[in-house]
């Protein structure tokens, strides 16, 4: 495991009532990268995301946060919450009880950082409403504010901008990626978007069959796909 990694998976694990999910994920990210997560639906992406964030543990294997060890097999070490993790959910996992402001009011006290995301997401007007009040874009959008709120070292994104139109896709795909800039982010992301890995992603994992099939660029998994889901994954 090299030093500079953010995170390394070891020989990650992972079975749901009998059924394996995971069979030996291996993969690292390291400082200043983007990565996608792509896949068959039910594939597991998602679980690897929730076994970063410490919200899953695997039967067997590693997670390393910062050269630190921070799951093993089944054990936490290092606890969600001290994981510096942002995370946004493909459910979105709001609190219905709260306004779009105590969202992020809940896991940020920096209110002029806090006034500044919801401006940036077109939340400002809609402030006092709870999410029962909120189109779907509109509670994907406050689910992206609420896990920018609390300055995360590492992002996990699931499906991020599936409820947006293409303008604001294209809006906050480009936020996104300044926000990474200023905030020394680090994106780990699961879509079945082409365009977001085309403008998005500096590296794709390709997960098949429980492992990462294939790793690279965009361009060198369609120049040299080692199985042929992996061009019709990147192609759909």
């Amino acid at each position: 495991m090299k030093e500079e990694t953010v995170v390394t998976l070891k020989g990650i694990k992972k079975a749901f009532s009998r059924e394996q999910v995971l069979c030996g994920v291996n993969f690292s990210v390291f400082p200043g990268e983007t990565v996608a997560i792509i896949g068959l639906s039910g594939a597991g992406k998602s679980t690897i995301l929730r076994i970063i964030a410490g919200l899953e543990v695997p039967e067997e294997g590693e997670v390393y946060l910062y050269r630190r060890l921070a799951t093993s097999a089944s054990r936490l070490i290092l606890p969600p919450w001290e994981r510096k993790i942002g995370f946004i959910f493909q459910n979105l996992a709001l609190w219905e009880h709260l306004t779009v402001y105590e969202h992020l009011k809940f896991v940020t006290s920096e209110e002029e950082h806090l006034v500044r995301l919801l401006h940036l997401f077109e939340l400002w007007d809609l402030r006092k409403k709870v999410p029962a009040k909120l189109s779907g874009g509109q509670r994907q959008r406050l689910a992206i504010a609420r896990a920018l709120a609390q300055r995360p070292a590492l992002l996990l994104l699931d499906e991020p901008f599936s409820n947006l139109d293409p303008i604001r896709k294209k809006k906050f795909r480009r936020e996104l990626l300044r926000i990474k800039e200023e905030e020394n982010l680090n994106l780990i992301y699961v879509t079945h978007d082409p365009n977001d890995l085309r403008l998005l992603a500096d590296r794709i994992l390709v997960l098949h069959e429980g492992i990462i099939l294939q790793g690279g660029r965009l361009s060198e998994l369609l120049a040299q796909p080692v199985h042929p889901i992996v061009k019709e994954l990147l192609t759909l």
